[in-house]
């Protein structure tokens, strides 16, 4: 008895067994119906029929339908969404990504970063070079023609954690610094690849502005040492307004304002007599020194023949008559309201955590509390040594922006100790003087941009894209008008 038991129970375990393999090989999964009654035998029509969907890949789940109030003459892809850099600290940085707009196999893949630290490239994508700017509605958006996802394939990181919509569920402040934040940078292009396996082996550049003068060549350092496990096709590093070494290009602030007539000659004299080493006077300094901080008050130190912004209020319809051109000085108020917007949130896949702060194009915390050792560190010896391994190098710099003046880049220049190959020379846009360049040995160039400030693609589009574009093409500026 207890053997015939036995041999029931294993033939109904094989019997299961096999109709369970037989059901998992199927194409589609039959479900009894509760809606009819159970029909003769071999009659199916009582069961409803169930097709399994294909699941979404990650790529397909952050392709963004369409951004809220954008114009409708929109052809190229956009994306938008997280992606893991240390998923067991929960560290996750946010992505906007624009295919170009007449894409090929061989479009290159270009990565933007703004500065800081702590500022978000998302700043960069809606008033700089990206392919739309903000109404002053703050709902809608107009096209900018001179984008430049006009050349290449543009991918705007949001860096470090903290910044905009990227976040960590692990502490950050008083840690963060230029190293975690470049072995960051450097996993999220890897994981970003994995997403994106179209843009392996296409030419990369790397480009930012500002205190992306360290995101830069640090990302581009650790690509090139980690070459060997990890193709990555990194070809040039662009940069505008860098900060590259801040015990240098700091001490230019005060000529700067001195040579364009925002401080008098008795305020200059007295900051050089009270401020060096040798006669330093502590209260004396403090004091020549507020009086040059007053008459900061009264310009936009961006670009200091630049309006300011005297109406954050948003219009209820779009300004009339807004132009790519016409620097609007509140856009950034524009923008804050935009991305703030849950509609728009929704549709860039961004916020999805519910992060108990509101987008900001700045963290002010997290960049006074950055690693003060970093904000000083010289990044020329790894501009020097990417030149070395071959890597382009052009940097560029509006001439009337006082935070990063021209006139410090070119001081770092100089002490490079750099052989010039092309000597000081106009460049032209449509026939009108864009600035002027240098190109020295190792395949580094210098550019500087007329009537512009720190952010050269708001200030001058035109020039900013030709500039971008004789970048990746490898070719020189238009020499003649």
């Amino acid at each position: 008895m207890g053997q015939r038991q036995d041999w029931s129970v294993t033939a109904c375990v094989f019997l299961f067994l096999s109709l369970a393999s037989q059901i998992h090989c199927r194409s589609q999964i039959l479900f009894p119906s509760h809606k009819r009654g159970v029909g003769s035998s071999g009659d199916t029509s009582h069961f409803n029929v169930i097709r399994r969907e294909s699941v979404p890949s990650p790529k397909e789940k952050d392709l963004i339908k369409q951004l809220p109030g954008q114009p409708s003459d929109v052809t190229f892809k956009q994306y938008g969404g997280y992606v893991a850099v240390n998923e067991p600290a929960g560290r996750f940085l946010y992505y906007y990504f624009v295919e170009a707009i007449k894409p090929s196999k061989s479009t290159p893949l270009v990565i933007w970063f703004n500065g800081g630290p702590a500022c978000s490239s998302l700043g960069g994508a809606f008033k700089e070079l990206g392919p739309f700017r903000v109404h002053s509605d703050g709902k809608t958006l107009f096209r900018n023609p001179y984008s430049w996802n006009n050349e290449a394939n543009v991918l705007f990181l949001e860096t470090p954690v903290g910044t905009g919509f990227s976040y960590s569920n692990s502490p950050i402040y008083g840690k963060q610094g230029d190293k975690p934040t470049a072995e960051d940078n450097y996993m999220f292009l890897v994981n970003w690849l994995e997403r994106f396996p179209e843009y392996k082996g296409r030419e990369i550049y790397i480009t930012g502005q500002s205190y992306a003068g360290h995101y830069v060549p640090q990302l581009a350092q650790i690509i090139i040492h980690r070459n060997k496990q990890t193709f990555i096709n990194l070809r040039g590093i662009l940069i505008g307004n860098p900060s590259l070494n801040r015990e240098i290009q700091e001490e230019f602030g005060n000529k700067f304002m001195f040579s364009h007539g925002l401080i008098s000659q008795q305020q200059m004299d007295n900051y050089n007599k009270f401020c060096t080493y040798d006669l330093y006077d502590w209260d004396k300094c403090k004091l020549a020194s507020q009086k040059i901080e007053d008459q900061k008050t009264r310009l936009d130190i961006y670009n200091i023949y630049a309006p300011v912004c005297l109406n954050s209020t948003l219009s209820s319809e779009p300004k009339n008559c807004t132009t790519i051109m016409e620097v609007d000085p509140c856009s950034g108020n524009y923008l804050k309201a935009y991305l703030n917007t849950k509609e728009v949130q929704e549709a860039i896949h961004a916020n999805t955590t519910k992060l108990p702060y509101e987008w900001t194009s700045c963290n002010k915390k997290l960049g006074w509390e950055w690693n003060k050792n970093d904000k000083y560190v010289s990044l020329t010896p790894i501009l020097q040594e990417l030149m070395g391994e071959g890597v382009r190098v052009m940097l560029y710099n509006g001439d009337v922006d006082l935070v990063i003046p021209f006139t410090s880049v070119v001081a770092v220049l100089k002490s490079m100790n750099l052989t010039v190959v092309k000597e000081w020379r106009p460049w032209f846009t449509g026939g009108q003087l864009g600035g002027f360049t240098e190109d020295y040995k190792g395949n580094l160039t210098f550019v500087t941009v007329k009537g512009s400030g720190h952010s050269v693609p708001t200030d001058q589009p035109i020039h900013a894209l030709n500039i971008f574009t004789s970048f990746i093409r490898n070719t020189p500026l238009p020499q003649t008008p």
